[in-house]
């Protein structure tokens, strides 16, 4: 049903998790704050009918692409929009001056303002790309084929920051393996033991043999995509002739599976997470293809999920969410992309489009009042992809 997306997220002190559950208390049950919301179209003007998104964030810095595969930084608005220098790149992780993704199909690195670039590409694999970042960890998956001399298919993988560094996390005897997050309490992602059988989720520690099953007893399919102190989010398939999926929560065992898909859908998936707070897309009105809703959430009040398609116009169709970053002051920024299905080209031509969006929400002041005891402690903490 749905493709499947990468996240990461920094670990969270306790003090920040407090601020988490009251902030999304407050936003959650508290209907007039969603109207406030905003907004951000980061499509870059003249674009054309090239399609963008956003995969990444970190404060009030946003990453992805702009179709034909040009890496995209942000800095809150359409007009910064800039291209990474390195052709054929995809920004799908941030931390600090720090990128990540991929280029021409090689794990890439951009370091620092300049964006040297480092090409973590090892040698004879086919593919390789990293999808999320903590310190000087990358993770991601390597890809080779029957002639390289590793067993073919995609590999979990960590990166310390060079080629060489290249660590091989695929759990021994499996047939395909892949991280999707990573913080200081692990690695998520999935794999499966051969290609005739559905993905589980996984949660690694480092290595091969750390990897933890969290797939659900009884259930079809699993994978996990996001994690943040101790918790993983991602979804689950509970049959194999189920057309959605249930947005799932796991606290490092299979046992510990919670479904949180919000009552007033379909279902859902988890693709960024901060704490308690999530974001993702979800199905209000059954499986209809091409009509997913990006999403925000929190565990502490699942059913009271904020539909973030609802603050866009009507030329877009559908949308996703697939990060999430809430600053010292409680601003929360979502970021992901939305298809334009009323755009035409300046000859008149049809041309439907995605483009990156950003949703925003500054807390008013009664509310920065009810959260300041929590969020005091995110003064050095950030939720980022």
């Amino acid at each position: 049903m749905f493709p499947m997306k990468f996240d990461h997220t920094r670990q969270l002190s306790a003090g920040v998790l407090a601020g988490v559950l009251i902030a999304a208390c407050i936003l959650l049950t508290s209907r007039p704050a969603w109207s406030e919301w905003e907004v951000v179209n980061l499509h870059p003007p003249g674009a054309g009918w090239h399609g963008s998104e956003a995969l990444a964030i970190d404060g009030q810095t946003q990453g992805g692409w702009l179709q034909p595969m040009s890496g995209m930084i942000w800095s809150g608005s359409a007009l910064s929009a800039s291209t990474l220098p390195t052709a054929s790149s995809v920004v799908c992780a941030l931390q600090g001056k720090d990128k990540a993704g991929t280029a021409s199909y090689r794990a890439a690195l951009w370091v620092g303002s300049s964006n040297d670039y480092v090409d973590l590409h090892q040698a004879g694999a086919v593919t390789s790309a990293v999808y999320g970042m903590y310190g000087n960890t990358q993770a991601g998956e390597v890809s080779w084929d029957s002639l390289s001399g590793h067993t073919s298919g995609y590999h979990a993988s960590i990166w310390n920051g060079t080629a060489d560094s290249w660590q091989d996390l695929s759990p021994v005897g499996s047939s395909d393996s892949h991280l999707a997050a990573i913080d200081a309490s692990g690695q998520v992602g999935r794999y499966r033991m051969s290609f005739e059988v559905p993905y589980h989720a996984g949660l690694w520690y480092g290595t091969a043999e750390s990897v933890v099953d969290l797939h659900p007893a009884g259930a079809y399919a699993s994978q996990a995509q996001a994690i943040s102190n101790g918790r993983q989010g991602g979804w689950v398939q509970l049959t194999q002739s189920a057309s959605y999926t249930r947005a799932a929560v796991w606290s490092g065992t299979a046992g510990s599976y919670q479904d949180i898909t919000p009552a007033t859908t379909f279902g859902a998936q988890i693709y960024g997470m901060a704490g308690d707070v999530f974001v993702g897309e979800a199905l209000f009105h059954g499986y209809v293809p091409g009509q997913s809703h990006a999403v925000f959430w929190s565990s502490a009040s699942p059913d009271a999920c904020l539909d973030l398609h609802t603050l866009l116009s009507s030329d877009y169709t559908n949308s996703f969410a697939y990060a999430v970053d809430v600053d010292e002051f409680g601003t929360i920024r979502v970021v992901g992309y939305a298809y334009n299905n009323n755009y035409y080209l300046p000859d008149g031509t049809h041309y439907p489009r995605n483009e990156a969006m950003m949703w925003v929400l500054v807390p008013e002041p009664s509310s920065l009042v009810a959260l300041a005891a929590g969020l005091a402690a995110l003064a050095k903490f950030r939720w980022r992809r």
